[in-house]
């Protein structure tokens, strides 16, 4: 007779540990947004000279339509604090000898800051977009001290693909959070914005 409120009593103990969450277990979602109109080169300029100053400036509005066709707004994937922002990071390669590209590292002298905070980190310069009315933005120059071929492209792989997409996160998030990927505006179809130096 011992036997079965025994069996019965150790079911139930293993139904409801398995099945039920804990106090601070949670379900974590992400959404996901495609959207290749935020980051541009002023005036899509592809050809310099040395000295010369490439602009980068990255526009990217409150309103997003993830890839479900949901509407969201970025607002509410941050807190509420001045602190909040968006960040990406993004590198700068230059044509070898040889045919093969290599990451430039850049140091801090050739940085022009205009909006946001944009600076060295390793070798990527970490871009920061703060919230300016409905806008998180950022405009940030490179001097260009050597004449070459370069591109400058996100730092992160595409799902293994070849592709050098943008991804651009919030500095702090929920349990909802929010992942944005884009290419510079007219970068090839790996997301490498080529221009030449002379």
């Amino acid at each position: 007779m011992k036997f079965v409120p025994l069996a019965l009593i150790t079911s139930i103990s293993l139904c409801a540990g398995l099945c039920c969450p804990g106090e601070d277990d949670y379900v974590y979602s992400n959404n996901e947004v495609r959207n290749d109109t935020i980051i541009q080169i002023e005036n899509n300029t592809m050809n310099f000279q040395v000295d010369d100053t490439i602009y980068i400036s990255t526009r990217l509005n409150n309103e997003q339509i993830t890839i479900n066709d949901k509407t969201v707004f970025l607002t509410d994937f941050i807190s509420d604090t001045p602190e909040s922002f968006y960040y990406y990071y993004l590198n700068l390669y230059k044509e070898t000898a040889y045919g093969t590209y290599a990451l430039i590292e850049l140091n801090e002298n050739a940085l022009e800051i205009i909006e946001g905070e944009t600076r060295v980190d390793n070798q990527s310069l970490f871009v920061s977009c703060e919230l300016n009315d409905t806008i998180f933005s950022n405009k940030f120059g490179i001097r260009l001290l050597e004449p070459g071929t370069y591109y400058l492209s996100g730092s992160q792989n595409y799902f293994n693909l070849d592709t050098e997409i943008v991804w651009i996160y919030p500095n702090y998030s929920g349990n909802e959070g929010i992942s944005i990927y884009s290419k510079i505006i007219n970068s090839d179809s790996d997301g490498r914005y080529y221009f030449i130096v002379n």
